[in-house]
């Protein structure tokens, strides 16, 4: 109820699971740091919390992460203005089902050599072609297809998600090849959470751009 006693306008579902689904990979990403401290947050990528004990946290946590994206490309396609905008929910819509397949698919540990991938490792690895550069061309798709108040609100969040992306690619190429392979030494890990971070930061912003509450 407002100040004069009216009912405020609520949000749709599609927005709601968009916003949960979000909070809830925040969540139990950061649980994970807890429940899993052998695993070095510095070196390691966020998907091999999915291996071993409490694998099935970050599984819960990769189907949170799919309905939010599902959800979020509901929500916004009433907002977007043309083709382009079109084509970036439903891009969103296939980052999704790519992290469907990533929780259903545990990664491999990243230390591995090429001859131990395992047939559950090679398919998230095909997941995370689809959903990595996803996120960022989606978004910027979304942006283009916005009206100019809402893509004034989006303009640095999108930005964020292709910058952090293209700044992990660069340190991996930089990196890794000159430490021999992924080791302690080569940061992937927080160069990985920089890039998840900034994904999901678009995705809450996105979805409080959308709210009606917020119109």
């Amino acid at each position: 109820m407002d100040a004069m006693g009216q009912s405020r306008p609520r949000d749709s579902p599609a927005i709601l699971v968009a916003t949960g689904g979000t909070i809830a990979v925040l969540t139990t990403v950061a649980l994970l740091h807890l429940l899993k401290p052998e695993l070095d947050p510095a070196s390691r990528f966020i998907s091999e919390y999915a291996i071993g004990q409490f694998g099935w946290v970050m599984k819960l946590s990769f189907v949170a992460w799919a309905a939010s994206c599902l959800a979020l490309s509901v929500a916004v396609r009433p907002a977007v203005t043309n083709r382009r905008g079109r084509a970036g929910a439903w891009l969103l819509a296939v980052v999704g089902i790519a992290l469907i397949l990533a929780g259903i698919f545990p990664q491999d540990p990243v230390t591995i050599t090429p001859d131990q991938a395992t047939t559950s490792g090679m398919m998230h690895a095909f997941a995370s072609m689809v959903g990595i550069p996803g996120v960022p061309i989606a978004a910027l798709l979304i942006l283009a297809g916005l009206p100019a108040a809402r893509r004034y609100r989006m303009r640095i969040a999108t930005h964020a998600t292709w910058i952090c992306l293209a700044l992990m690619i660069a340190y991996l190429a930089y990196a890794v090849p000159r430490a021999g392979g992924f080791n302690p030494t080569v940061l992937a890990g927080w160069m990985n959470r920089l890039v998840v971070a900034s994904y999901l930061a678009w995705q809450l912003l996105l979805a409080r751009s959308l709210s009606r509450v917020t119109q």
